[in-house]
């Protein structure tokens, strides 16, 4: 046996040497550095994701969409149960086998349908209303009537469910304190349909009705390049 190389494994001062500390940690330092920006390209795709998802959402319950649990059917917004409840209701007043009963069942059905167009009473209110979950009426005009003398020319429809549980917080807001939602309205006095948040729907002079679609505000570019604030 070589007394040299036994003398040498049983040193008890043998140990890491400094160098080899200093390698070890420049290695982690360079394996930390790599996967830092992976790690911030999935939590920013998962962001996005979810962003995605609760436009979608949100979407759904102010106009209807696919449906999540099928291909071919689709979920009931609020414009659609406005809609339907309200040409139902027309229908339901008219004689629809009478010549003149049905012609202005037809014109009826026309200028409800207008109604919902131009002054957004087909969509939630405000903001708030996207959550509201009380039951209230919505008044909307049909103009001719069979019985002129005694109906308003106007049916009610009756909001009685909720269509979106509630409204999550930005995704992004941990990253960007100026991320939030905006919401465009269907009709404005004076007129200016520019999304704004829901703290000034109706706070800063302008009057405004019917949320007719959301927005991502303040979120910045997307890992594919588009504009988060146009999604």
């Amino acid at each position: 046996m070589n007394a040299g190389a036994a003398t040498t494994r049983l040193r008890p001062d043998a140990g890491v040497t400094l160098i080899e500390i200093l390698i070890v940690t420049v290695i982690i330092a360079l394996m930390a550095a790599l996967a830092f920006p992976v790690y911030k390209i999935v939590q920013q795709r998962e962001k996005e994701r979810r962003l995605k998802k609760i436009l979608n959402d949100v979407r759904a319950a102010i106009s209807g969409g696919k449906s999540q649990l099928s291909t071919v059917s689709f979920s009931e917004g609020m414009r659609t149960v406005v809609r339907v409840q309200g040409i139902e209701k027309i229908k339901s007043a008219h004689n629809l086998g009478h010549p003149v009963e049905g012609a202005i069942a037809s014109a009826a059905i026309s200028s409800f349908t207008l109604q919902l167009v131009q002054k957004g009473l087909g969509y939630p209110p405000s903001p708030f209303h996207l959550t509201y979950g009380q039951s209230y009426d919505l008044e909307i005009a049909t103009g001719p009537t069979s019985h002129p003398s005694s109906d308003p020319g106007s049916v009610t429809v009756k909001i009685s469910r909720r269509f979106l549980r509630s409204l999550p917080p930005h995704p992004f807001q941990g990253w960007y304190p100026n991320a939030t939602w905006t919401f465009r309205p269907a009709y404005s006095n004076p007129v200016n349909k520019t999304p704004v948040s829901s703290y000034t729907w109706n706070n800063d002079g302008v009057t405004r009705y019917g949320v007719m679609d959301i927005y991502s505000s303040g979120a910045g570019m997307a890992l594919d390049g588009s504009n988060t604030d146009e999604w």
